[in-house]
């Protein structure tokens, strides 16, 4: 029968450190207190990496390394990377380094070695309670029972609250193991003792196992309807709710429940456990057949991941179960050679998944059954391929199974005792044991019998006037709201002056500043400053030019061309003959008549050399060419900006920055490369374009570090230097730390990724993104941290951070706000926030 074993008490520190490890000193040290607050934030990667910095540049034997060194150590626990933390044990010393050692044991998968120095502090009376209770939790993980029920009963009564509640409920789970399931829930029902989802989980596990299934799923259908507890808990509910049913033998409803655990999880790592016991609900009676989603399941996952906007990397993985649980049926209802067909298609096609052994271990059996002795064979290579010694004692059962059958005992004898020798639980050992000895006999040799029965043992007016005019002109070139009254007053009192058309006409002009802009009364102020009598061809032209600026103004950019080129046509050789024309290329630009454009830029910039707006032409010239979007447009785009640069005016620079651009686009990243590298050469470059310069340089790094992985490992560096740059302004800093952390996930080193995310959005110091452009880098290096954290089913800490981004008063906190809603929904972890 099933039992759900979940882990309530994984291997955590029972206390943090941070609040201890302190100096006085480093208190004074920004970098030292994001540490701490990574800590705080979840994030113990990113602060295991600050310390270990901070750690390394801090004199050796000195006070400060030493609270450095504890501190990279807990948070490399903390981050379960136990051989990172072994890494500074070994160099620095470090208060309780016992419990660290043993601590990173564990971390690093190495529980006979924490074993081992943990018992040997508790034979020398040295043990201190955390390194009891982690003693504890090493035997609970390896099964001795035994031991670990010895170290928790004095740890239950510990002074230390903390201490002894988690050793209770360790102590209630390790009874629960043994059997001892009274014991179990006479203590998880203690008056006064409140329980935490956790303990509730236990606690309906015993009453599962005491058969009191009516109780136990009154609690379960509680803890599986709440939005507390934390994922695990959540599904290991609904698994241990259906087995509950299953021992009531309500089939029905247990294959219901997990059908729809099944269905709504996009992930789970208790899938092998949910399918196992949907495969006994099938076979337990011959007339239930699998659920109806189970060959949707098949052919495209389940539910959860159809809804997601991309298939997610676990659908594979659950079609997989999905297979194995259709080929377990079939096999049950002697429907082989369709349930092999099934599990070589998933030995085949979903190579690594956790249920890769059950698969090849029923295929093999089954072709065993079936006498397929090649078969067999060919399966037992493959899996000492796939997995060496790993379950060698199945594949040794199976392949005696094989030679019992042909009736070659002597053979069957021998390799089942090879599965004996290589089994890693009792019940292995015992059934290779009794095959062997079965064997044996079979074949005649008693002494081998006898042997084997006896071995049976794992993320002037004139002159005023002229004054106050000019007075009012000033303040109207200034933009001065004052202007306006003046120049009414102006033209009111001196309806007759022969400057009247030049007030009317900056008066039209002023009204095109106003917001909103009344464009009825712009149009008034030109007919009026049109009609002022004796006017001449030069103030023509300027009605003609505030016309086409009140039509740019107004968005009606066709009109605007009609309009000037009427005017060039009349006026061919004005004054502002480049003005009007750049302002119809303008126009044409915007109108996105990319071949008319580049055609009156050129015109300008070929007929009217000595203007002031021919090299400005040029450049635009190349950008309506480049936005043509064809080689021969990139071309002449490169060849007009190369012509631009020859002629070392202002605009030369920013043309050899278009022309690496264009050749970016292009995929001429080596060239582009080699323009920029050029560019940042030149001495006189503003820190603004530096730094533009530097950001496209590493961008087309990060393009050739795609095949290239020295151009990424440059493009990290070069970052990283960027970075240092202790005068950068925040939209910089932003934008480069989103940059590195982007490289950095390239590379494969997410943790980095995920700091470099971090510092962005929390910015020692920094009160918040100011304008469009810095809110723009943080949500960006903010979410990008977001994704790596789910990446890394770091749901509580990718909450935090989506609730961080939430309290910003830029355009994405609501939809950050939504973000931690989710993950919070998703994975059980809302608190009533």
């Amino acid at each position: 029968m099933l039992l759900l074993r979940p882990i309530v008490h994984s291997f955590l520190l029972l206390a943090s450190t941070v609040s201890s490890v302190r100096a006085v000193d480093l208190e004074e040290v920004p970098e030292y207190r994001a540490v701490r607050q990574a800590l705080l934030d979840g994030l113990p990667a990113v602060a295991a990496m600050k310390a270990t910095r901070l750690m390394e540049a801090a004199e050796p034997q000195s006070t400060e390394r030493q609270t450095l060194a504890s501190l990279a150590v807990e948070a490399w626990v903390r981050a379960r990377d136990g051989r990172a933390a072994l890494v500074i044990l070994q160099k620095e010393k470090v208060p309780n380094a016992d419990f660290w050692v043993a601590q990173a044991h564990v971390q690093a998968g190495e529980l006979d070695l924490a074993e081992k120095l943990l018992t040997s502090r508790m034979r020398e009376n040295k043990a201190t309670s955390q390194e009891r209770f982690l003693l504890a939790q090493v035997s609970l993980a390896t099964g001795n029972l035994t031991q670990a029920r010895e170290i928790l009963e004095p740890l239950r009564k510990n002074e230390d609250k903390i201490i002894s509640t988690r050793a209770s409920r360790m102590w209630d789970e390790v009874e629960l193991r043994a059997g001892r399931v009274q014991q179990a829930l006479a203590d998880l029902l203690l008056p006064d003792q409140p329980l935490d989802d956790k303990a509730r989980l236990l606690l309906a596990q015993g009453l599962v196992e005491a058969g009191k299934q009516a109780e136990a799923q009154a609690q379960l259908r509680e803890l599986v309807s709440g939005t507390r507890g934390g994922e695990r808990v959540h599904h290991a509910a609904s698994i241990l709710l259906a087995d509950s049913f299953f021992r009531q033998n309500n089939l029905t409803q247990a294959i219901d429940v997990l059908v729809q655990f099944l269905d709504n999880t996009a992930e789970s790592d208790l899938w092998s456990s949910a399918f196992d016991l949907l495969a006994q609900c099938l076979m337990k009676q011959s007339q239930v057949s699998p659920p109806d989603a189970t060959l949707r399941w098949l052919a495209e996952g389940n539910a959860a991941q159809r809804a997601a906007l991309t298939a997610p990397a676990t659908t594979s993985m659950f079609q997989g179960h999905a297979m194995l649980l259709l080929a377990r049926w079939l096999t049950s209802r002697d429907r082989n050679f369709e349930a092999l067909g099934l599990l070589e298609a998933q030995l085949q096609v979903h190579v690594g998944h956790p249920q890769t052994e059950e698969a090849m271990q029923l295929a093999l059996e089954t072709y065993s059954a079936g006498k397929a002795d090649a078969r067999v064979a060919a399966l037992t290579e493959m899996w000492r391929h796939r997995f060496g010694a790993k379950g060698s004692s199945v594949i040794e059962f199976i392949t005696a199974g094989t030679a019992f059958t042909r009736g070659d005992f002597p053979r069957a004898a021998e390799l089942f005792q090879t599965a004996a020798n290589l089994a890693t639980t009792l019940a292995e050992r015992r059934s290779a044991l009794y095959n062997a000895g079965v064997a044996a006999l079979r074949a005649g040799e008693l002494a081998l019998y006898h042997s084997l029965l006896s071995q049976l043992q794992v993320v002037s007016a004139d002159a005023s006037a002229q004054l106050q005019l000019d007075r009012a002109l000033e303040l109207a070139a200034k933009a001065k709201p004052e202007a306006e009254p003046e120049l009414r007053q102006f033209i009111q009192q001196n309806p007759q002056h022969p400057r009247l058309f030049e007030a009317q006409i900056t008066l039209a002009e002023l009204l095109l500043l106003r917001v909103p802009t009344d464009f009825a009364e712009v149009d008034r102020a030109i007919q009026t400053a049109e009609s002022t009598p004796g006017i001449i061809d030069k103030q023509r032209e300027r009605v003609l030019l505030t016309r086409l600026w009140r039509l740019d103004r107004q968005g009606r950019l066709k009109e605007l061309t009609e309009i000037g080129t009427t005017f060039l046509k009349a006026w061919p050789a004005a004054s502002q003959a480049a003005l009007v024309r750049m302002k119809v290329a303008d126009a044409y630009f915007r109108l996105e008549n990319f071949a008319a454009a580049r055609t009156e830029f050129e015109l300008v910039a070929k007929d009217t050399t000595a203007s002031p707006y021919a090299d400005t032409a040029l450049y635009f010239a190349g950008m309506s060419s480049l936005s043509m979007m064809s080689d021969e447009g990139r071309e002449t785009a490169i060849s007009l900006w190369q012509e631009l640069a020859e002629r070392g005016g202002p605009l030369s620079i920013p043309a050899r920055q278009q022309q690496a651009m264009a050749k970016r686009r292009a995929g001429q990243e080596a060239e582009a490369l080699t323009l920029l590298d050029s560019l940042l050469a030149e001495e006189n470059l503003s820190k603004e374009l530096r730094r533009s310069l530097t950001c496209e340089k590493v961008e087309i790094l990060m393009v050739l570090g795609k095949s290239d992985a020295s151009a990424l490992t440059a493009a990290i560096s070069l970052l990283e230097e960027f970075l240092r740059g202790n005068d950068l302004p925040f939209q910089w800093r932003a934008r480069g730390g989103y940059t590195l952390a982007v490289a950095l996930h390239s590379a494969g080193r997410d943790t980095e990724a995920l700091e470099a995310s971090y510092d962005v959005v929390q910015a020692t110091g920094y009160t918040g993104p100011a304008d469009p452009a810095e809110f723009r880098w943080f949500y960006r290096a903010g979410f990008f941290g977001i994704d790596l954290l789910e990446q890394g089913k770091q749901w509580e800490p990718a909450a935090r951070l989506a609730e961080k981004l939430a309290t910003t008063s830029g355009e994405r906190a609501p939809e950050a706000k939504e973000r931690a809603t989710k993950i919070r929904l998703e994975h059980f972890l809302w608190d009533g926030k």
